[in-house]
């Protein structure tokens, strides 16, 4: 086989060499016409529509610069505003999350439903400690989990949900299976 493929070539230019004039012209041309498509499907195509879609990327990456500036705005604005409520909000020296986030899950959550409710501390910053209440929601309806949801940020504690997650049970398509993360800062 190896030897055939080395014979190819001499036999492509001798069968070449017998054609006619007028046939050799023609399958020049046709020859000519396949590498030229060849070069424009295979090269010149892809380079054209790569840089069609850059300068689509580019639009639109420009378009998101200016929602980016506006967005940072708008946290530098708030963080401001967090910075001010900070210095106003004072926690009562008896408050536990702990408490705080049991009594919310019992008002809202059918009894039962709570799985797991994991306090943990953690340090953020120098002098300030970051409280954290896991609860795992097993079997609940949607309108539970938002109105437990709804009791941790109406509070007038600074109380903050930090997580929320939910899978929707198989067996019963009206049930989350539910993790929620409360939080809150403390100054030692």
């Amino acid at each position: 086989m190896n030897e055939t493929l080395r014979q190819l070539p001499h036999a492509l230019a001798a069968a070449f060499g017998r054609l006619s004039k007028r046939e050799q012209r023609l399958i020049t041309a046709f020859a000519a016409l396949l590498a030229g498509a060849i070069v424009y499907v295979g090269i010149l195509e892809p380079i054209v529509a790569g840089r069609a879609r850059m300068e689509q990327r580019i639009v639109t990456l420009v378009d998101d610069i200016d929602s980016m500036k506006r967005t940072a705005a708008r946290i530098a604005e708030l963080e401001r505003e967090l910075g001010s409520a900070e210095a106003a909000a004072v926690t009562p020296p008896d408050f536990s999350l702990f408490s705080f986030i049991d009594k919310a899950a019992s008002a809202t959550v059918t009894p039962g439903s709570v799985a797991a409710m994991n306090p943990s501390r953690r340090k953020v910053r120098d002098g300030e400690e970051e409280s954290l209440v896991e609860v795992r929601l097993s079997s609940v309806p949607l309108p539970e989990i938002i109105g437990f949801l709804r009791n941790i940020e109406q509070a007038t504690e600074p109380v903050y949900v930090r997580r929320v997650e939910l899978k929707r049970r198989y067996d019963d398509k009206t049930r989350f299976d539910a993790t929620i993360v409360a939080g809150m800062l403390e100054r030692r």
